[in-house]
């Protein structure tokens, strides 16, 4: 029961901060239920919890879709996905994550010299797919991408959560035909969908309260935050090897 509480708590409140923020919730989350679940599991789940946060705030701003943006982009996501994967062994994972938290710090705050959202969405799409598969970061990575700069708060929400709904959605697909047996977590799962329920319904009401040009600072920082994240774990991670 402690440990369902403890689910039901953190799935809800890092759905709400993702509600707020654009993001950072799926990270925030992940070292938490690393507290309870052994990384075989822990993985599906968090996918699972991921898909169901995501897919909240897509279906609760869906008259804020984008659909000709999200339909080329998640087109692009399928295509850079299978282009990257024969490319993992060829990466160094170390390197490569520190490589993509650059990149997110450089989109953020110098687009002049990066701007992937001027890309035609299967591009920026594919690009960002390809490196989430290669080095992981698919949230950051992808928000990076999207034309936040003519976007209101709700459609970076919106879209964002559509975006990645649909590929966790894949990735828990990919789990079930590999054999995972998610059916014995079917309690674990509830409580997950719940906690992302009442986390985004939460989240959506504060965002009401937060004017555009502060929603975006947020959203810069919150980005800003997980670029250095990515670039200081792995950079530990190199000089200690």
């Amino acid at each position: 029961m402690t440990e369902l509480l403890a689910l039901g708590l953190f799935s809800t409140a890092t759905s709400l901060l993702t509600a707020v923020a654009g993001l950072g919730g799926g990270m925030l989350l992940l070292a938490l239920m690393a507290q309870i679940f052994t990384p075989a599991i822990l993985i599906p789940l968090h996918g699972i919890a991921q898909f169901f946060s995501n897919a909240n705030r897509g279906v609760i701003h869906r008259d804020k879709l984008q659909w000709s943006y999200l339909k080329p982009f998640v087109l692009g996501s399928i295509v850079g996905a299978f282009l990257f994967v024969p490319l993992v062994v060829y990466v160094n994972p170390v390197i490569g994550a520190i490589a993509v938290g650059l990149f997110i710090l450089l989109v953020t705050w110098l687009p002049q010299y990066l701007d992937v959202s001027r890309l035609h969405p299967i591009l920026s799409g594919g690009l960002t797919s390809g490196l989430g598969v290669l080095f992981g970061a698919n949230g950051p990575l992808a928000m990076s991408a999207h034309p936040k700069a003519n976007w209101s708060k709700e459609q970076i929400v919106g879209n964002h959560g559509a975006a990645m709904a649909f590929q966790h959605g894949v990735k828990v697909l990919a789990y079930l035909v590999a054999g995972v047996q998610l059916y014995k977590y079917l309690l674990h799962i509830g409580v997950l969908f719940l906690g992302a329920w009442a986390g985004t319904y939460l989240g959506t009401h504060l965002l009401k309260k937060v004017s555009n040009d502060r929603f975006k600072w947020l959203l810069k920082w919150v980005l800003t935050i997980l670029g250095l994240r990515l670039i200081l774990l792995n950079a530990i991670q190199l000089i200690q090897s």
